[in-house]
């Protein structure tokens, strides 16, 4: 991405946080979730910043980490509510209903 379009860095973060998390790299994926979230909002992409911290909710929900899990999904809510997605915001209420406001 360095010679290349800037606008996909966010995706190559987000898909190298989600290869890390296959091949049980548990530093470099919250790295790789970070990065992916900071690259989408400083290029100004409100739905893969949304995804980012979807995924990442995923991510720590299934590593047993509660507090950022609920961090990322209330964030994701958040992002998916300020592009207008109120859908998805509405799905993720309902597949994480023990995640309050």
């Amino acid at each position: 991405a360095k010679n290349g379009n800037v606008n996909v860095v966010h995706y190559l973060r987000i898909l190298g946080a989600e290869l890390a998390v296959l091949n049980g790299k548990k530093e470099k994926a919250k790295d790789s979730f970070n990065a992916a979230i900071a690259a989408s909002r400083r290029i100004g992409f409100l739905q893969d910043r949304a995804l980012a911290h979807e995924l990442a909710s995923a991510y720590f929900k299934a590593q047993g980490d509660e507090f950022w899990r609920n961090y990322h999904i209330e964030c994701s809510r958040t992002s998916y509510q300020e592009w207008g997605c109120s859908e998805k915001v509405e799905q993720l209420y309902v597949r994480c209903k023990d995640v309050k406001e």
